[in-house]
């Protein structure tokens, strides 16, 4: 009804009552809801809301305008025309504003403040495309840190220029800093600038980069994580021989740049020449250590090894230090000439990931020289020659005593020590005594004193089967103090600058050696495989428990998992934790404080476990493998008075994979390790101690299937952690016994 109604009213006429005067469209209002005080300071990443109506109709969308207020004040000829405003359909966002005016022109520091002041102002338009009269609007300071910038390649060398060839590639890390140095992030990009020095004014070279940050000599702006890290180094067209000053300078997203130009971070002394050295070679062996050079002319570095043993080499080069960059390496065995091509096992192959290795090889008899050659980008080389002898292995003889032992020196013995001390007489006989029944051992002949020596030659133990290395150590000992077996065994770092040798005759790790042949090992004493442990690496005493797999660099405060995950173990190969297969080592007890560090990963044992001369020392070994017998003090070092009486002190010993140290994630207690294998426990005076109970001997596997070239059947090598010579003689023989006649086979005195 109502539509057929209203198809008769009448249309078009100006005067009908049902058509109205066209009204004029009103325009939106808007507001910002959300937004920094007037007049205030913020970062300059801003979020941002707003609002708005329309009386009349509705909105379409909104624009926006950022002024930069060059003098402070906002100017509202900023906002004239249109590009200078832009479209939004939200109600919000977040802004990145500009901060890149220098807060304080003075200021010398690399993270300084950067601001600007700004003012926002928003609009709405409606259906119709009327726009807000009065914008909302908002003016404030944004601000924030500047980034900074250090250079890595070429090295700083304090004030001296570093030698480059004349085509460098220089690299660098920058780091933006947001609102706080805690807060960190990468910055937006990058420029350099390389500035020819006037004779040696580097100083005035330096001024003119910094008065001149328009100067055609910089680079254009390059985004910092531009592709091929084009963004973090730059690598120079052929440039003429002389002086030079190179600089880096970063931005961030707010434009803040960094405010200085200092030696220390990101300005460079160079000098383009013709170098006379080549790259840093390292070549490492894990019997004789590294050898460093940067020349084609090192001494050839010279190690003896048994027959048959595996060699073989792995070395690293560096060229950072004078920016350029290793374009390969080459290498071979016993080469006649060394400037012909063709002698060489490999010719010149470049570098697949950080490090090179030759192929295992072994050798009979003779001598062998092993040479490794590389070579940067400006033909520059370095080379190493290591000759190795090889020395037969007979094992004629069926037993060797290595007496590593520090007897008193005033001969003065147990009775005038109360205990403490055997002097020479005492501690050979111990050892005639323990020995007596194993045929063919002869003491004048086959016992060899080397306490107080620096080098032992591998050939004095080429005739024996099997040997005993009876040492007195200690952590900490005076040079004169130290035995032997701590330049023996002592841990390499496989950081080549903290541990190298080359162009002389190197001692190699022995009993490493030994065993690697066939030999077969017991090792004792004072402190035996504490000489694993090189103190030059450590600021302070050595904390235990230590994980020689991760801890051997001394003071570890980062993430074990660093190293899980880089597989860039710093003490996997060690003595101690390679050939003897120890994880974690403790002591029983010491003069020095043996509280863990306290770091991370559920490894800080410091409220575990005291220490206590009386409580924790070694009074007692007992068997953990059923077939040995136990080991108890001898009447003459336990009585009242006496150096080892109960009330006083227990014997020192070490301790090897503590059950205590198990809830370590790095320990490696979910995934033992079976070539260690417990013989005996500590047994002291407090049975409630962490440390009771925890393998004080044990067995190693490591090389128990290495049959000697000249024949044999397979056998464990053993380690003890306390000084044989205080335990009950009998006691001990039965025990040594176990080793040297039902695991070693030795033949028995008829």
């Amino acid at each position: 009804m109502s539509a057929l109604l209203l198809a008769t009213i009448p249309v078009g006429c100006s005067d009908n009552p049902y058509v109205g005067t066209e009204r004029n469209n009103l325009a939106p209002e808007v507001w910002l809801s959300a937004a920094p005080p007037e007049g205030s300071s913020s970062t300059y990443l801003v979020h941002l809301w707003w609002g708005g109506w329309d009386p009349d109709g509705e909105i379409a969308y909104y624009e926006y305008a950022i002024t930069e207020n060059e003098t402070g004040i906002f100017d509202p000829a900023d906002t004239v025309g249109a590009d200078n405003w832009h479209r939004v359909y939200a109600h919000d966002s977040t802004f990145v504003f500009t901060a890149d005016q220098l807060a304080d022109s003075s200021t010398s520091s690399p993270v300084a403040r950067f601001e600007r002041s700004h003012t926002f102002l928003i609009r709405a338009v409606d259906t119709k495309g009327l726009a807000s009269e009065v914008p909302a609007h908002r003016s404030f300071t944004a601000w924030t840190l500047s980034p900074s910038v250090r250079i890595l390649v070429p090295r700083r060398k304090a004030f001296n220029p570093a030698q480059v060839p004349a085509i460098t590639t220089f690299k660098w890390e920058a780091t933006d800093y947001v609102d706080t140095e805690s807060l960190k992030q990468e910055p937006d990009s990058v420029r350099w600038i390389l500035k020819r020095v006037s004779g040696v004014d580097y100083s005035g070279a330096i001024q003119y980069v910094r008065k001149n940050p328009n100067a055609p000599e910089w680079s254009d702006w390059r985004y910092y994580r531009a592709p091929g890290d084009s963004g973090k180094s730059w690598t120079t067209p052929p440039t003429d021989f002389g002086s030079y000053i190179f600089a880096v300078q970063a931005k961030d997203e707010a434009g803040a740049v960094t405010p200085v130009f200092d030696e220390v971070d990101n300005v460079r002394r160079v000098v383009f020449s013709r170098r006379t050295t080549g790259p840093l070679l390292t070549v490492s062996n894990e019997y004789m250590g590294s050898v460093l050079t940067l020349s084609q002319n090192t001494p050839t570095t010279i190690i003896d090894l048994p027959a048959g043993v595996w060699i073989q080499f792995k070395w690293t080069a560096n060229a950072d230090e004078y920016g350029g960059y290793v374009s390969g390496y080459r290498y071979g065995w016993d080469i006649a000439d060394l400037t012909k091509d063709d002698q060489w096992e490999v010719d010149f192959t470049p570098f697949v990931g950080s490090a090179a290795t030759s192929p295992p090889r072994r050798f009979y008899f003779g001598s062998h020289t092993f040479n490794v050659e590389v070579m940067d980008n400006s033909n520059g080389k370095s080379r190493v020659e290591v000759k190795v002898n090889i020395i037969q292995f007979t094992m004629h003889k069926n037993l060797l005593l290595v007496d590593d032992f520090y007897e008193n020196p005033l001969g003065s013995g147990f009775e005038a020590t109360k205990g403490a001390l055997p002097n020479d007489e005492e501690h050979d006989a111990f050892w005639r005594d323990v020995l007596r029944r194993v045929d063919g051992f002869d003491s004048s002949a086959d016992v060899i004193s080397v306490h107080g020596e620096t080098f032992f030659p591998i050939t004095r133990l080429a005739e024996y089967k099997t040997m005993i290395w009876d040492v007195y150590g200690g952590y900490g000992l005076t040079s004169s103090a130290k035995p032997l077996l701590a330049n023996l065994i002592e841990f390499r770092s496989k950081d080549p600058e903290k541990s190298t040798s080359g162009g002389a005759k190197v001692q190699p790790n022995l009993l490493a050696l030994f065993m690697a042949a066939g030999g077969r090992v017991l090792l004792c004493g004072e402190q035996p495989l504490v000489q694993v442990i090189n103190p030059r690496f450590f600021a302070d005493p050595a904390k235990f428990p230590i994980m020689f797999k991760y801890e051997l660099e001394g003071g570890q405060t980062g993430q074990y998992s660093d190293q899980v995950d880089s597989r860039q173990f710093v003490g996997d190969q060690s003595f101690g934790y390679k050939d003897a297969c120890v994880n974690v080592f403790d002591l029983a007890y010491s003069s020095y404080t043996q509280l863990r560090r306290q770091i991370d990963h559920g490894c800080g044992v410091t409220a575990i476990r005291t220490v206590s001369a009386v409580n924790d020392g070694l009074r007692e070994c007992v068997p953990i493998d059923p077939s040995f017998p136990s080991l108890t003090l001898r009447p003459g070092v336990t009585a009242a008075g006496m150096y080892y009486a109960p009330d006083r002190r227990g014997l020192k010993s070490e301790l090897y994979n503590p059950p205590y140290f198990s809830f370590c994630a790095y320990a490696e207690y979910n995934n033992p390790r079976g070539c260690f294998q417990p013989i005996y426990a500590h047994s002291c005076l407090d049975a409630s101690s962490v440390v009771y109970g925890a393998p004080v001997a044990f067995w190693s596997t490591t090389y128990a299937n290495t049959i000697p070239e000249t024949g044999g059947t397979p056998a464990r090598s053993a380690f003890f952690g306390f000084e044989p010579v205080f335990f009950n003689p009998d006691e001990v023989g039965a025990a040594v016994e176990r080793i040297l006649f039902d695991e070693w086979r030795l033949p028995r005195k008829q």
